[in-house]
């Protein structure tokens, strides 16, 4: 309960400063390659405990983006997170970055059961959380409702947008839509 605790007041000081216009914004050209093995590199033990691969799918004219590596991390980050913690053991997780016209878009896309339609147009709100039965075997995962809200605040900072759709099948899609 701790650790939760802390997690909870971390992330409401964080939504604290990026409502205040506390968090500047660090210009530079990032390697999309670079944010994927970043990302998936700090969330190793979890994925191996979970025996689930991610896999990286980034096209050449989408493997950079202009932005702050350290914000773009943190979305990347959650997002990727929200998958292992909603997708079963043993299944693959993908990373994708693809151009579309004058936005990169940055994709996670888990095998889990997907997301609700009446939750989607919601997930993005703060303290506002699926049902418990998403979670895998019913489990609470222990998040504090407010991740998805900062991935939010963190692209519309670069001036992009970030949605979240389920994916034909099984599974939630995530992208992120930054300028090229």
């Amino acid at each position: 309960h701790t650790q939760r605790m802390e997690r909870l007041v971390r992330d409401l000081l964080r939504l604290a400063r990026l409502d205040a216009g506390q968090e500047l914004l660090e210009h530079v050209s990032c390697s999309v390659e670079a944010l994927f093995h970043g990302v998936e590199a700090e969330l190793t033990g979890r994925l191996e405990a979970r025996r689930q691969t991610v896999t990286q799918d980034v096209h050449h004219d989408a493997a950079t983006v202009t932005g702050d590596p350290a914000k773009l991390h943190d979305a990347l980050k959650n997002l990727l997170e929200n998958a292992v913690n909603y997708s079963p053991d043993g299944s693959r997780i993908t990373m994708g970055a693809r151009r579309r016209g004058a936005q990169v878009v940055l994709t996670v896309a888990d095998e889990g059961p997907g997301i609700p339609e009446v939750d989607l147009p919601r997930v993005f709100e703060r303290f506002y959380r699926v049902e418990k039965a998403r979670s895998r075997v019913g489990q609470d995962p222990g998040g504090t409702g407010l991740g998805l809200a900062i991935v939010k605040h963190l692209v519309e900072l670069h001036g992009g947008h970030v949605t979240a759709a389920n994916r034909p099948g099984k599974g939630a899609l995530f992208s992120i839509e930054l300028p090229a």
